[in-house]
């Protein structure tokens, strides 16, 4: 269902009184969305993507003002980091308010929240006139998708409503980071299209960007954290390549076998983030029986392919290095 007008805006809001949920389009992935309010909403998104109760979901806002509803602390460096990055793809983890159920937060003393960079979400959310809540719109630990074909082949159309923007334009899911004033530290919970350096030049004198796993007392509880995640159907192997010389020597290898599908990216990683899950799609339709993907050593250790690598590696069966 393509939205052009308030009609077909508060047809879409009826959805959720007819006991649907409601797939919308980001700039990151498509989510499956539910009101805030409506707990009985909420448990659908959870049923119909069996993801387990500890896994918190990501409110996805319209507004500053919507965001601080939501939260108990709304900390300057919250208002710099989103007056910088909102309406985009970076999601904030700080203290929850009493409206933003244990339910959604996994029972956390914190709720993540982000503005998405899509006006026809924003204007949906403008018309339900609250917040809402919106993993990824597809099975646990699959694929996410980034069309509304992907939504409408996952889940029928008398349990979701797919609100269809058109082709997810980043292509993999927000970065996300947790405010920690008592400690003056931003946690870096996952990697996305917004890297460190440019949250490290937003940070107050005394800041620092740290690791989850370095944070006193156990990481906090975010989206994104399952070890195996993102996955195709098919078994993926990651070959991590050296040079050309080495790439050319595995292809002509795996040209030769009939059970693989090989795949590359493109050399850029907006390129490649924009369609990576969309290629994995591709991959799994074929009658192979794996997916072989070529990746450069260069880009493990590049700022700016870390978003990408993390997804590949989670999404990877096996993961081939170079060997030494």
């Amino acid at each position: 269902m393509a939205l052009h007008d308030e009609a077909s805006l508060a047809a879409a809001v009826a959805a959720f009184d007819e006991g649907r949920l409601v797939a919308i389009p980001t700039e990151t992935v498509y989510g499956l969305a539910a009101p805030v309010d409506r707990p009985e909403l909420v448990e659908r998104i959870f049923q119909l993507k069996g993801r387990p109760p500890g896994n918190p979901l990501i409110v996805h806002v319209a507004s500053r003002e919507q965001a601080r509803a939501c939260v108990s602390e709304w900390p300057d460096l919250a208002e710099e980091l989103a007056s910088h990055f909102w309406p985009g793809p970076l999601t904030l983890v700080l203290p929850k308010s009493a409206w933003i159920a244990d339910r959604i937060s996994a029972g956390q003393p914190t709720v993540a929240l982000r503005m998405p960079d899509h006006s026809l979400t924003l204007a949906f959310i403008r018309a339900l006139g609250r917040p809402i809540v919106a993993p990824s719109a597809n099975l646990f630990t699959r694929l996410s998708p980034t069309t509304a074909a992907d939504v409408v082949a996952t889940f029928p159309n008398d349990q979701v409503l797919v609100l269809d923007g058109g082709a997810c334009q980043v292509g993999i899911e927000s970065t996300i980071v947790a405010i920690d004033g008592p400690a003056r530290t931003l946690w870096w919970l996952r990697p996305g299209r917004i890297g460190r350096a440019a949250l490290r030049a937003l940070l107050p004198p005394g800041w620092r960007l740290a690791e989850a796993k370095e944070r006193p007392g156990g990481e906090l509880g975010s989206p994104g954290r399952m070890q195996a995640h993102y996955r195709p159907d098919k078994p993926l192997r990651v070959h991590v390549v050296t040079d050309p010389e080495q790439a050319g020597r595995l292809r002509c290898r795996l040209d030769q076998d009939p059970r693989t599908f090989r795949m590359e990216l493109p050399g850029h990683p907006e390129a490649a983030a924009r369609c990576l899950y969309a290629s994995l799609r591709r991959a799994e339709l074929g009658d192979n029986e794996c997916i072989d993907l070529i990746v450069p050593q260069a880009w493990l250790a590049a700022p700016v392919w870390e978003g990408v690598i993390n997804r590949l590696r989670k999404a990877a069966s096996e993961w081939r290095e170079p060997v030494r």
